[in-house]
């Protein structure tokens, strides 16, 4: 199993907010969470630091996590990152 912590984080908590609308509204989470070979792909706010989102990933096996990258939603996340300022840090783990 592979699992990827994802820590976003913006200027203040209004871009963090726009930015989490767009990307609910363009339907990449639900797409990712309907792969085959997604076990997890959640968005959580921090508690501490109200200009961060952290996004938790699992997914069965890299080929799994693979197809996933390949896919055209994925391909459409930085574009949809465009006009945000947005420091991101990715850990994987393989479990």
């Amino acid at each position: 199993m592979i699992l990827l912590l994802v820590r976003q984080t913006f200027k203040n908590k209004e871009e963090r907010d726009a930015y989490y609308a767009a990307l609910t509204a363009s339907g990449i989470p639900s797409a990712s969470r309907a792969e085959h070979g997604n076990l997890m792909y959640d968005y959580f706010f921090s508690a501490d630091r109200e200009n961060e989102i952290i996004l938790i990933e699992k997914w069965e096996s890299s080929d799994a996590l693979s197809f996933h990258q390949n896919t055209p939603h994925f391909k459409a996340i930085p574009t949809l990152k465009e006009g945000y300022s947005i420091e991101s840090t990715i850990e994987r783990f393989e479990i």
